[in-house]
């Protein structure tokens, strides 16, 4: 796995996690492809029609944390059980792709 892709930096601890969780590039090149790079604090939520559509069938929607050009974290979890923190954060539902 590379360290950049599409114009995003991947953290030491994306990797990883991108790594543990089975996230290939390329699917992620195709989940991030239209997705502008200038977000601030912006949590990612890819819907499961898209990650089925990507040959992903989960009962769980991806979660991507990003910050100005950099993937911080990511993760599988059904939206209903995320809890956000108190921090300010944005969010982009990505549905179609």
């Amino acid at each position: 796995m590379s360290n950049y892709i599409d114009n995003f930096y991947k953290s030491d601890h994306f990797n990883f996690r991108q790594w543990d969780r089975r996230i290939s590039d390329h699917l992620l090149a195709q989940i991030l492809k239209n997705i502008e790079p200038n977000k601030c604090n912006t949590l990612f939520i890819v819907s499961r029609k898209v990650l089925r559509r990507l040959n992903k069938n989960l009962n769980k929607e991806l979660f991507i944390k990003v910050d100005n050009k950099t993937l911080i974290t990511c993760f599988y979890c059904e939206f209903k059980e995320y809890n956000p923190s108190k921090k300010e954060q944005n969010y982009l539902i990505i549905s179609e792709i």
